[in-house]
């Protein structure tokens, strides 16, 4: 549903991460990240523009076109956690999906604010976008209605022959042919020879939780169980001192990142040398996420991004922009080993403590594994409720274009930290949006949305 739900977040053609905890307590997590391709483009920066919008956030800069366009893996991820956990017919996952994207679904806050402040930048340059987001020559706004009939034969198709057609029969065809024909070099060999990989989490116990999340090459787990292991052994009484700690875990896991985690094959084992050097010490990026729990014991946490997106549509489907995000290619546009995993922020975790497990996670680019961390320290120090946890105010120390200011929502002591501020008026989607779902030893299941993005939680 977040494929027609939540266009420009999430996306057929994006990459994602699936943990799954089953009734024992073992916890599978499927990487369907985006991938480089294994097709070599003429020059590094084939098909890629770099653009800047102004108006999106605090200012977005990233590369969009066909040739941004990274191998997506979600659909598959999606595919293999089904075939190993789920317990209906395929086609059944797609019948309500398919009815709202043909019946048309009223365009969602987060999605239009997005399409609206990027709308020069990225969309208006390509004809399919205009169709799609500006029907009859007028931007959709908030609430009006947005139809992706063609999104719904997309979909159709792939519930009636499954996911093979979108990786190598007729929608493999149409999406190289278009991307090809617009400067792309992406392949259907590059589509087919795609393969989802099934990995153990990285396992971390901070609170008396212990936190299970997206392992590498990924670096979102990475970073979340760093700034944990750094706030594990802090005392979280003081609210000044709480968020002082927070703002420092956080911009010691992102250096950690930046100066280590460049290379995916070297992600595992700087992790290594980072936790064991506390341990010695003694002490302990545009996305989407959704969680679920059953009664059943099972949890799922599941997130997934099309990046900012390419502009390029296929068949209703938005193709991803990960090889233009300068975050995800350290080592410079296309440079990336063929058919290697992109860098990735995703954290999808599953969390267990006082008697219940936890699905957690959260879009938002680098604020992604912050975002996470603050809402488990409201869940295992504080006992919040999940309501309660996820729309507690949250900080980020942001340090684009070299320099670092202090972004802060209502309530939290910013000011007293010494850094250079940005305070928010209100919660703000730059804060991420966390998703969370549970369930206790007795089998009651709870759910709670974030109020900073649309979306909303139910239980049924």
């Amino acid at each position: 549903m977040a494929w027609v739900a939540e266009p420009c977040m999430a996306s057929l053609a994006g990459g994602g991460f699936i943990a799954v905890s089953d009734p024992d307590g073992n916890v599978d997590v499927f990487d369907g990240n985006s991938a480089m391709p294994n097709s070599v483009p003429s020059e590094p920066g084939q098909g890629i523009e770099m653009i800047f919008a102004p108006d999106y956030s605090d200012g977005l800069t990233t590369g969009i076109g066909p040739g941004s366009v990274a191998v997506p893996g979600i659909l598959g991820a999606v595919y293999e956690a089904w075939r190993k956990h789920g317990s209906i017919e395929w086609e059944a996952l797609f019948d309500d999906a398919i009815r709202v994207a043909r019946a048309g679904i009223a365009f969602p806050r987060t999605s239009a604010y997005y399409v609206t402040a990027t709308w020069n930048e990225i969309w208006a340059g390509f004809d399919r976008a205009r169709e799609l987001f500006a029907p009859g020559g007028t931007l959709l706004r908030q609430e009006q209605p947005l139809v992706q009939a063609e999104l719904a034969e997309t979909l159709e198709m792939i519930a009636r022959q499954g996911p093979d057609i979108f990786y190598s029969g007729a929608i493999a065809e149409e999406v190289t042919e278009t991307l090809q024909k617009e400067g792309g070099f992406l392949t259907v060999s590059d589509l087919s020879n795609y393969e989802v990989q099934i990995r153990e989490p990285i396992v971390a116990e901070a609170f008396g939780w212990v936190i299970q999340s997206n392992p590498p090459p990924a670096v979102g787990g990475a970073v979340l169980t760093h700034i944990l292991a750094l706030l594990a052994e802090t005392d979280l009484s003081d609210p000044v001192a709480r968020l002082s700690a927070i703002v420092e875990a956080e911009r010691a896991a992102a250096g950690y990142r930046s100066e280590r985690y460049v290379d995916p094959g070297d992600v595992a084992g700087a992790l290594k040398e980072a936790l064991d050097r506390l341990q010695q010490a003694g002490e302990s990026g545009s996305t989407t996420h959704a969680s679920a729990a059953g009664s059943d014991g099972y949890v799922c946490s599941l997130t997934e991004s099309s990046g900012y997106c390419s502009g390029v549509i296929v068949g209703g489907v938005l193709m991803n922009n990960t090889l233009g995000e300068e975050e995800l290619n350290p080592l410079g546009l296309h440079r990336l080993p063929p058919g290697s995993r992109c860098h990735s922020n995703m954290a999808p975790t599953v969390a267990s403590g006082e008697g219940r497990i936890v699905g957690i996670g959260s879009p938002g680019a680098g604020r992604i594994c912050g975002a996470i961390a603050q809402a488990l320290v409201r869940l295992a120090v504080d006992g919040d409720s999940l309501a309660d946890a996820v729309a507690a105010p949250r900080a980020h120390l942001d340090s684009r274009r070299g320099q670092e200011r202090l972004c802060y929502e209502p309530g939290l002591p910013g000011e007293e930290l010494g850094y250079a501020t940005r305070p928010y008026d209100e919660l703000h989607m730059f804060f991420g949006g966390v998703q969370v779902a549970s369930v206790d030893d007795n089998g009651n299941v709870d759910a709670a949305h974030d109020p900073r993005r649309s979306g909303a939680s139910a239980l049924v």
